[in-house]
C-alpha cells in the first residue's frame, strides 16, 4: 500500500465529500480506487468495487443532507471523517474510517448512529446543564 501524504489525503476526501454532497459523479469516482471497498457494518451492506459503491451512494432513496462541517483527522493511509447528516427532521451522526492507498479511497468503513436522549443520571456530568450535544 503506498503512502499518502497528510495534505493530499485530507484534500482527496474533501474533495470526495464535496462531490458526494453535490451528486458529483464523476468526481466521486476520481477519488475512489477501482477496487474500493466500502462496507456499511449496520446494514450488512458491502460494495466492491468503484461502479458498485457509487451506485449503491446514489441509488440511496433518502439522500442524506450535511448538517454541519465535517471533522478530518488522520494522516498517511488511515482517516477518519465525523460529520452530522440530517435524514428529514432527524439528525445522526456519521463517522466513516477510510484507507487510501496511492492516493485514492482504497476501503471505507461507515456508521451512521441514530440520535438518543441522553440520561438523566448523566447530566450532572454533562458540559452545561442537562447537555444534549
Amino acid at each position: 500500500m503506498e503512502t499518502t501524504t497528510g495534505t493530499a489525503g485530507r484534500d482527496i476526501l474533501e474533495r470526495f465529500l464535496a462531490a458526494a454532497e453535490r451528486g458529483d459523479h464523476a468526481t466521486a469516482s476520481a477519488c475512489a480506487h477501482p477496487d474500493v471497498v466500502m462496507e456499511w457494518p449496520q446494514s450488512g451492506e458491502r460494495f466492491t468495487g468503484r461502479d458498485n459503491a457509487l451506485a449503491a451512494m446514489g441509488a440511496t432513496a433518502e439522500k442524506p443532507e450535511f448538517a454541519g462541517e465535517p471533522r478530518i483527522v488522520g494522516d498517511g493511509h488511515a482517516w477518519v471523517v465525523m460529520l452530522p447528516l440530517r435524514y428529514g427532521s432527524e439528525t445522526y451522526h456519521y463517522v466513516g474510517v477510510f484507507e487510501l492507498d496511492a492516493g485514492l479511497i482504497r476501503r471505507s468503513t461507515e456508521y451512521f448512529g441514530a440520535p438518543f436522549p441522553p440520561q438523566e443520571a448523566r447530566a450532572r456530568f454533562a458540559d452545561g446543564a442537562g447537555a444534549t450535544a
